[in-house]
């Protein structure tokens, strides 16, 4: 059986951590934004619970807007990504890091158009 190590985490972004989150709010102020431990532990892994890692912070935002916002100030901010729908994957495809946000789209629940 092969074991899976996750990556060590970017110990300049645990350090930016309060500024990032200060910047995300600023970002997407009506996305709902999870920081405190009991939250994040909701989202430190899908339905695989092999494996567990608190993110540094779940971000819910409930438009498209808010999604490119979000994504537009984490790569600015080298900071990494996991997108997360309704974390029901058996294959730990979302994942969390320690130096990563999850970045949760179930508030987007409503086709509003097709293009």
């Amino acid at each position: 059986m092969s074991h899976l190590s996750l990556p060590s985490p970017d110990v300049g972004v645990l350090q930016r951590r309060n500024d990032i989150l200060k910047q995300l709010r600023k970002a997407a102020p009506n996305a709902i934004l999870v920081t405190d431990p009991e939250g994040r532990r909701t989202f430190e892994t899908d339905a695989l619970t092999a494996y567990r890692c608190l993110p540094l912070a779940v971000v819910l935002p409930d438009s498209t807007e808010e999604v490119s916002a979000i994504l537009r100030f984490c790569r600015e901010n080298h900071v990494k990504v996991v997108p997360r729908g309704a974390g029901t994957s058996l294959a730990g495809g979302a994942l969390p890091l320690e130096d990563a946000i999850v970045l949760c789209l179930s508030r987007m629940n409503k086709v509003l158009s097709v293009d």
